[in-house]
């Protein structure tokens, strides 16, 4: 389901969106791909922050 939102971003940014999605997309269309690919990132990278922290526990405390 999609929602409508507004948000504000810079000048600058918003011009190289148009610029990526051309005539033929929309630029919802590409933010909303771009925003996708971060939160795939940033969601990959979770385990890994909650390894460091168990890590960073045992080291401290010498225990889990």
């Amino acid at each position: 389901m999609r929602v409508r939102t507004n948000i504000i971003i810079s000048e600058d940014i918003l011009a190289k969106i148009d610029i990526i999605a051309g005539e033929k997309q929309r630029r919802a269309t590409v933010i909303e791909t771009a925003l996708r690919e971060f939160i795939e990132r940033e969601e990959s990278k979770a385990p890994l922050v909650q390894d460091i922290e168990i890590t960073d526990e045992v080291v401290a405390t010498g225990t889990r």
